[in-house]
């Protein structure tokens, strides 16, 4: 979706959303959900740091664009990622929370990433391992160098092979279609029977929201959760199968 289109409809979707501050949720656990994770305005003690480390990340991407010799598809790459880190303070810190409200036993990050998104979800709780899944080579390399400059050592970088289950699994908004078919095919392989899955960008690219489409229908997830930018199914016994469409403005 092109960009000013896509904030077009986010910014119309904020005002017809029908369930900002949990108002008109009948499910006490869903309620609880978004106005203590998703609404909450907690500050921890990270953030700071790592809003330092994006503006660091941000300058390394710019000198890497503008000194390397980069092929199309690492220049799209970057200059997306670059683009990115202009404006993801607020869904970092938002899955921050959510990665320390679900507290899950084992995680993991499907896709690319510059490391930021990682080292957000490995600073919950670093004597638990998170393992990053499917990253292109490129970004694989440029992740692990921050990552290693950052003393981060709880990120496994892996592959779909890895044979766990996971409790958590985020979808980042860049992951190829062969990543993402191989996810889809073997969900039951990788998703616990109560869990949490991410995916972000299910309101702007077409791959994505197809995905989020297929899946929330799924018998296996509960509750259905569209914050415009970043969808959240969550698979958890007790629950009626429920869906809702919240305020794009909703995490803080």
């Amino acid at each position: 979706m092109p960009h000013f289109k896509y904030h077009v409809q986010k910014r119309f979707t904020r005002l017809i959303s029908k369930h900002y501050r949990g108002f008109g949720l009948d499910s006490p656990f869903v309620y609880h959900f978004v106005r203590n994770v998703i609404e909450a305005k907690m500050h921890y003690y990270p953030f700071k740091k790592l809003d330092r480390l994006c503006q660091n990340i941000h300058s390394i991407l710019e000198e890497k664009i503008s000194n390397e010799n980069l092929n199309e598809e690492q220049k799209v790459w970057f200059e997306s990622e670059l683009e990115h880190l202009k404006d993801c303070t607020k869904l970092n810190r938002f899955l921050f929370r959510l990665m320390n409200f679900v507290n899950p036993q084992t995680a993991a990050f499907i896709g690319d990433d510059s490391a930021l998104n990682l080292i957000y979800l490995a600073k919950t709780d670093t004597r638990r391992n998170l393992y990053c899944i499917g990253a292109r080579v490129f970004v694989h390399d440029f992740a692990r160098q921050i990552l290693r400059e950052q003393a981060v050592s709880n990120v496994i970088l892996s592959d779909l092979s890895l044979g766990l289950t996971f409790d958590f699994i985020q979808i980042s908004r860049s992951v190829s279609p062969e990543v993402l078919l191989a996810f889809e095919d073997n969900i039951d392989k990788y998703l616990n029977e109560e869990s949490y899955l991410i995916i972000e960008n299910i309101n702007r690219d077409e791959k994505m929201m197809s995905l989020w489409n297929r899946l929330k229908k799924m018998d296996r997830f509960t509750v259905g959760l569209d914050l415009f930018d970043v969808g959240i199914l969550i698979a958890r016994k007790g629950l009626k199968k429920q869906e809702h469409n919240l305020s794009a403005r909703s995490y803080k």
